[in-house]
């Protein structure tokens, strides 16, 4: 046995295990990236970070600068920078914005050494001065360096297992019995197999939870997301606070039309459509003639008109006398005017005058009425303001009495109809503040109005229906939409929240994503409570003063799960 202990001990001593240390921290100073360097500098309003590659002093030199707001991460745009350094006033650098929070910088370092940068922000969320200390000028990307040490370590990793193979047989050799040195030398030289280099490495912990178990915030492992990744996936983020938090009371309803929100146009009688004015989706308001259709005459209706015609004929022809009987006693009296008692002469204008009117109303009414015995048209209105739906009318299509043939729908105001049941009945009630939001994972929201009380029940499953109005400018809601409905509680509590947005799921546990530094986000998981539609309760797992991702979380976590 003692041979058999002899031997691991010349294992553990000469053979070195390949053990790699852990490797999902960020490291505080820049350096993840192998194909540049970089510089951080923050205040409490701004975050900037910096790239640059590898500097040589007198040659051009081009940097990049992200600007961010400090809280929300969010690209400061059109920003009015001036840059210097401390170690040498008269640089002079030139700024050139690219993207919104991105901007290039131009200059030519005099010496190599390190240098540190004043950045001079002016913008209407403030104006600051922050520093970017330890841009190197002269220093060399370490990629190749770190190459080379690895292969150096491999070759000593060798050399020290054939050193240890050689003295841990030798001394088995001398030592053993001789019975025993078949099978110590195999079982050294197997266990010198298994603890060769790069065999079995022992890997540090990765997708644990880190931190202390009780109390604090339990993460995980980071995630570096470079700035430019940030500002394109719209990476945004939100101080963590304790602020004021309503319960709020489930319950769940579809979207209708409101009163006035779905018109439809309905044939006034058949016909045949000969103009149609708009096309599917339009925006067409009231009164907008939407189509023509152009009616069809029945036989007794044609009767009707000819008859009529024929009367008007009559009438016509007998006002034309009466025109020419009154032309001629007034010209008459014109002529002798001179003589003629005036009161005469305009009683004879007046009945000229009105002769000749009634004329011409005949001679409407008769063209008026051969127009619609050739043919009668309607021209079909659109009845509210609002957006075509979809339709198959073609001129020239043949259509019956009462066939709907458009409809407008109006979003801007829509109701929302709420499954009510009695337990809920005492939080439904005027002056209670009412939220709705969709039912997919949009987290769109909107603040609704009690319409009406209960007046009828769902024979189905014994619920109250209950409308509720809502402004829906954006037409986000649609019509026949399944909805949540929260209505808020009175009372309210001081605990942290944070938006739905910030959630996700991963391992099968709540979790958000926190930002520890410019480019570092680190994973936590969460315990929450009840949530109001908008925002949840985090019972446990996160601290007042952290910031929270609240937009762009799906890319972070792929980031997380990809790395």
């Amino acid at each position: 046995m003692k041979p058999l202990l002899l031997s691991l001990f010349a294992l553990v001593a000469f053979f070195p295990t390949n053990l790699l240390a852990h490797g999902d921290e960020i490291p505080t100073d820049p350096g993840v990236a192998t194909d540049h360097f970089t510089a951080y500098g923050q205040s409490d309003r701004y975050e900037l970070t910096l790239y640059y590659p590898e500097l040589t002093a007198g040659k051009e030199a081009h940097l990049t600068l992200f600007v961010a707001d400090y809280f929300s991460n969010r690209p400061i745009e059109k920003a009015e920078l001036k840059i210097s350094a401390a170690e040498n006033p008269q640089l002079v650098f030139e700024i050139k914005p690219l993207s919104p929070g991105v901007y290039e910088l131009h200059t030519a370092f005099p010496e190599n050494k390190i240098y540190t940068l004043n950045v001079q922000v002016n913008h209407p969320n403030g104006a600051d001065l922050i520093g970017l200390q330890g841009v190197e000028v002269g220093k060399t990307l370490a990629k190749t360096e770190e190459a080379h040490s690895h292969d150096e370590t491999g070759t000593d990793n060798w050399w020290m297992f054939l050193f240890g193979a050689l003295a841990g047989g030798a001394l088995v050799f001398f030592i053993s019995r001789k019975r025993n040195r078949v099978l110590t030398t195999l079982f050294l030289l197997a266990s010198a197999w298994f603890s060769m280099p790069n065999f079995n490495p022992a890997f540090a912990h990765g997708d644990e939870e880190h931190g202390p178990a009780s109390g604090g915030s339990g993460y995980g492992k980071s995630v570096y997301a470079p700035k430019e990744t940030q500002f394109l996936f719209e990476i945004l983020t939100q101080p963590i606070a304790i602020g004021d938090y309503q319960s709020a009371t489930t319950m769940f309803g579809t979207i209708v039309p409101a009163s006035g929100g779905l018109g439809a146009v309905v044939a006034p009688q058949g016909g045949r459509i000969t103009r149609v004015a708009v096309n599917v989706g339009q925006t067409v308001r009231a009164g907008q003639v939407l189509a023509v259709l152009q009616q069809n005459i029945a036989t007794p209706d044609q009767v009707g008109i000819v008859a009529n015609n024929a009367g008007l004929a009559v009438q016509i022809e007998t006002a034309k006398a009466r025109v020419a009987a009154a032309k001629r006693e007034f010209d008459r009296l014109k002529k002798i005017e001179d003589i003629a008692a005036g009161r005469d002469v305009q009683a004879a204008e007046a009945n000229y005058n009105q002769a000749l009117a009634e004329l011409q109303t005949l001679e409407n009414k008769a063209i008026g009425a051969n127009t619609s015995a050739n043919s009668r048209t309607v021209s079909l209105v659109a009845p509210i303001s609002g957006v075509v739906g979809a339709f198959t009318l073609t001129p020239g299509a043949e259509v019956v009495a009462g066939q709907t043939l458009l409809s407008i729908t109006n979003l801007n105001k829509v109701y929302v109809e709420a499954q009510v049941y009695d337990r809920d009945v005492p939080v439904v009630r005027a002056g209670n503040k009412f939220l709705v939001t969709c039912s997919t994972d949009d987290h769109k929201s909107a603040e609704v109005r009690l319409l009406a009380p209960a007046q009828m029940m769902n024979p189905g499953n014994q619920s109250q229906r209950v409308l509720f109005e809502m402004d829906n400018p954006k037409g986000e809601f649609k019509i026949g939409e399944f909805v949540t409905l929260k209505a808020m509680n009175q009372q309210s509590s001081r605990q942290i929240a944070v938006p739905n947005s910030a959630l996700t799921e991963i391992n099968g546990k709540t979790a958000v994503f926190l930002k520890h530094a410019p480019e570092e986000f680190e994973l936590a998981y969460v315990q929450t409570g009840e949530d109001d539609g908008t925002r949840t309760l985090i019972l446990k797992g996160m601290e007042e003063g952290e910031k929270v991702v609240v937009n762009g979380v799906y890319e972070v976590k792929m980031m997380y799960l990809n790395q």
